[in-house]
């Protein structure tokens, strides 16, 4: 075999073999994407359920203090609003962490 044939041989060897790598590389970089944008989707829905939470406890005060009621309950209208919105906020950070914990 000749030096440029052996030569040629080399470097196509050679641009396969990144081609191989680069293809990896950016998979895991589209992976590593994807787990970043969920992580962060979480981060949202959480600190949206933590003012949600915030809002309870200030409606909560209002009934009791503000509308001198003597007791609340989750059927106090104002209440049962903010718990049902807590409620579909848990259920999709658990979705999105599913997705998360799938993508491992």
């Amino acid at each position: 075999m000749s030096f440029w044939k052996s030569m040629e041989e080399l470097v196509n060897q050679g641009l396969n073999v990144s081609r191989e790598v680069l293809g990896k590389a950016k998979e895991k970089a589209m992976d590593l994407g994807d787990r970043g944008i969920l992580k962060y989707e979480i981060m949202q829905l959480e600190k949206e359920a933590s003012n949600k939470f915030f809002e309870l406890g200030t409606k909560v005060y209002e009934v009791l203090v503000k509308e001198n009621k003597n007791t609340v309950s989750k059927s106090t209208p104002a209440v049962k609003e903010l718990i049902l919105e807590i409620k579909k906020l848990e259920e999709a950070v658990n979705k999105k962490e599913e997705e998360l914990k799938n993508k491992n």
